[in-house]
């Protein structure tokens, strides 16, 4: 078998990133490679991945360019190499591309071949800050994060586009006995309370969307990391509900690790940001509202599976509500849509396919 080293961005927490990642290292083709993975801190994810028997180390990795970090940063690359070489590592894939420059650092000790996952859409400047000019591989989530890249001088075919996958298994329509007629139709917004998923515009938009609807209820689904910044963010959000006396309809649920079931409480997703929830959700048989960010505009078909409506636009996403709110019938077809798409678009087995065919690309004398 072939070792594969992976970075991941966390361990104390399970984000999409972290959902991906573990999709991947436990669905790899266990007769070629084997996997090992390295998190900066013990956590949930840390332990969900030795529960799967997945290899799993602490190294804290840190910002490679802040200067008070130099010592520790050469000392993290030190401690890195030797365990690629004590673990026979031929290649490593990073799923957050600001761990980079440490992939750059040990292929040049080692001369092995490196591989960034692109999860967000880039700058310039960050792409070339995070050296992927030095990367043999480059795998984006969408058509849109590829554009910067090639725009920055990356050749074409040194990136790859695999779209997020969903555990299809997992992820199923609610039981078809729910008689929404009698029920609030419910509407979520999924994902850490930061000001990147922005719930403050969703509180914005249940506050417009209520003027015109009794019976609908809405979910902010997740919760915020334990800094100062994030703590803030969530205040924030938290005082503006009660501002707009919103408190009786809008439901903070905290963070899900049933997020299968609170997928199939909701009637509609609204993200506005991107990621694997939007794959999750129409697994569940949901339709989904998204702005034109990341991944986002390849992984909803607008007017089939839910629509894409530019951020700017809000009055454009609360239309939206409000029409499947009184269209059952169109949130019915929405959400078979939604369900069929999944299928065929956001398999494990598809997405883990794609990954190894770059992997075979790269290490073809060895397979």
């Amino acid at each position: 078998m072939i070792p594969i080293l992976y970075l991941s961005h966390c361990g104390s927490n399970i984000g999409g990133g972290e959902k991906q990642l573990y999709y991947l290292v436990t669905n790899l083709d266990q007769n070629i490679y084997k996997p090992f993975v390295i998190c900066p801190d013990e956590g949930v994810f840390a332990e969900l991945l030795r529960d799967a028997n997945i290899p799993t180390s602490i190294l804290n990795l840190p910002p490679w360019r802040k200067t008070r970090y130099r010592f520790s940063r050469h000392k993290a690359v030190a401690t890195l190499t030797k365990f690629c070489v004590k673990n026979n590592i031929r290649l490593i894939h990073t799923s957050d591309s600001w761990l980079n420059p440490y992939l750059v650092a040990v292929k040049q000790s080692l001369n092995i071949p490196v591989i960034s996952h692109v999860r967000t859409l880039l700058t310039s400047d960050q792409i070339k800050k995070y050296a992927f000019d030095k990367m043999d591989y480059t795998i984006s989530i969408s058509h849109q994060s590829k554009i910067p890249l090639i725009e920055s001088g990356i050749a074409h075919e040194k990136i790859d586009v695999v779209l997020n996958c969903v555990d299809l298994s997992k992820f199923k329509p609610a039981p078809k006995n729910q008689d929404k007629k009698h029920s609030s139709f419910i509407v979520g917004i999924v994902g850490r309370i930061e000001p990147f998923k922005d719930q403050k515009t969703f509180v914005e938009i249940a506050s417009l969307v209520v003027k015109q609807c009794q019976n609908i209820r809405f979910h902010i689904i997740g919760s915020a990391l334990n800094t100062p910044k994030h703590r803030v963010y969530e205040s924030v959000v938290r005082q503006q509900v009660s501002k707009l006396k919103l408190d009786n309809v809008i439901h903070f649920t905290g963070h899900r690790d049933d997020i299968h079931i609170a997928m199939q409480e909701l009637d509609v997703l609204v993200t506005l940001s991107a990621g694997s929830v939007i794959a999750e959700a129409m697994a569940s048989g949901k339709p989904v509202i998204g702005t034109p960010i990341g991944s986002t505009s390849e992984m909803i078909i607008d007017g089939v599976t839910g629509w894409v409506i530019p951020i700017e636009q809000i009055e454009g996403i609360v239309e939206k509500i409000i029409q499947l709110y009184n269209d059952r019938n169109l949130w019915k077809q929405m959400g078979v849509a939604a369900e069929k798409h999944a299928e065929n678009t956001f398999s494990i087995t598809e997405h883990v396919h794609k990954v190894q065919d770059v992997y075979n690309r790269l290490l073809s004398d060895s397979i």
